[in-house]
């Protein structure tokens, strides 16, 4: 009975300890940095796959110089995959005492991404220009995987 009543008072406990403390969003730095580098390598990784197959596409089918629709549609093609990497970087969570820079980083990768979206053409030339500041962004966390 003892055992028992014993048992009871450790789940209750663990029950209160587990509906107090963080936000459920919020991660350890570390913790964030690993998630965000994983983030990123897998982005990458789309894009060089989407580069490499826009490529070979463009070899096989055309004979001619790329139509600005096509760059147009490419350029868009790529910004969906450097979005899509974007949502997983907020879907980590917040680490303690960073959420400003982690926030930072998110909008302006997502600003970057909408200008291009917005005008595939006219940002084509600049697109150094406007990832610089989510590429330092993500260099603070040492994710230089997380750069365009």
């Amino acid at each position: 009975m003892r055992r028992g009543i014993l048992l009871f008072v450790v789940l209750a406990l663990l029950a209160a300890l587990a509906g107090c403390g963080s936000d459920s969003s919020s991660v350890s730095k570390d913790e964030f940095t690993r998630e965000l580098k994983l983030v990123c390598n897998k982005g990458l990784q789309e894009r060089e796959t989407l580069i490499k197959n826009l490529t070979q596409e463009y070899y096989e089918e055309r004979a001619e110089r790329a139509t600005p629709e096509y760059q147009a549609k490419n350029l868009r093609s790529l910004m969906d995959v450097y979005q899509g990497t974007t949502e997983q970087i907020a879907d980590i969570g917040l680490p303690e005492g960073e959420e400003e820079k982690v926030e930072a980083l998110i909008k302006s990768r997502e600003e970057a991404a909408a200008k291009v979206q917005a005008s595939p053409l006219g940002t084509r030339d600049n697109l150094e220009i406007i990832f610089k500041d989510p590429d330092a962004k993500a260099e603070a966390f040492d994710a230089p995987s997380c750069a365009l």
